[in-house]
């Protein structure tokens, strides 16, 4: 596999000991609208992801998250494709981060 899958709870705990990845949110802005994470640092879709690929950062790790997982494992193995190393899919996207660490985030 061209990146590594990473569950809502070692992420959490790489943020809170300090992990300053790059956040990709590849949901659509109305989703964003509805709940997204403070921490984000470019929503873009995922459809259109390699539109973007020379914006993002080759120096840095990159997390990839959407609304359950399956979007965001399609946009890390586009960027995979694009010579891009250091990806990471948020297993069960957002959906998994309000039901495992913040229950009190609205669900769609």
């Amino acid at each position: 596999m061209s990146f590594e899958r990473i569950d809502v709870q070692t992420f959490k705990q790489r943020l809170d000991e300090g992990w300053e990845p790059f956040v990709l949110d590849v949901r659509g802005a109305s989703e964003a609208d509805l709940v997204s994470f403070d921490f984000v640092d470019h929503l873009h879709p995922h459809s259109s992801i390699t539109e973007i690929a020379a914006d993002l950062p080759k120096d840095r790790e990159i997390v990839i998250h959407c609304r359950s997982g399956a979007r965001s494992a399609m946009a890390c193995m586009q960027l995979a494709g694009l010579g891009f190393g250091q990806l990471y899919n948020l297993e069960g996207g957002i959906l998994a981060w309000a039901r495992e660490i913040d229950p009190s985030m609205p669900t769609y």
